[in-house]
């Protein structure tokens, strides 16, 4: 270690013999290359999304418009209103008369279905 005491004190005083501008100038030597850093990775960044933006696809005319949402089925958000529209449909279909015109098929309530099969029997095959 260098000599660093003042010649021409008589006392010998001993320094700690850190040089306070040498830390100092590396403190600014480091914060000045982090932000240069910074600022690089930004504009990298910057530059790679106009790249992507330019050589990106451009959207199908027949794709679904952003926003809209996806065909059924989806899911469902108040299960206890549509499970009680699911019983109330069930009980409507056995409970009353109608007809499906495409296959031509009779619906009858199941309380007459079953007086009707008291009455009549179930078919039995010939043998």
């Amino acid at each position: 270690m260098a000599d660093t005491r003042d010649h021409s004190s008589p006392i010998p005083v001993e320094s700690d013999g850190v040089s306070y501008s040498g830390v100092a100038w590396f403190v600014v030597i480091l914060t000045a290359t982090t932000l240069f850093c910074q600022a690089l990775v930004w504009g990298m960044f910057a530059f790679m999304e106009r790249r992507v933006a330019a050589t990106d696809a451009p959207r199908s005319p027949l794709a679904v418009k952003t926003g809209t949402p996806p065909p059924g089925p989806n899911l469902l958000a108040d299960e206890p209103a549509n499970l009680r529209k699911f019983t109330q449909d069930e009980h409507n279909r056995l409970s009353t008369y109608g007809l499906d015109k495409n296959t031509g098929v009779v619906r009858i309530p199941i309380d007459r279905a079953k007086e009707l099969v008291l009455e009549r029997g179930l078919p039995a095959r010939a043998k």
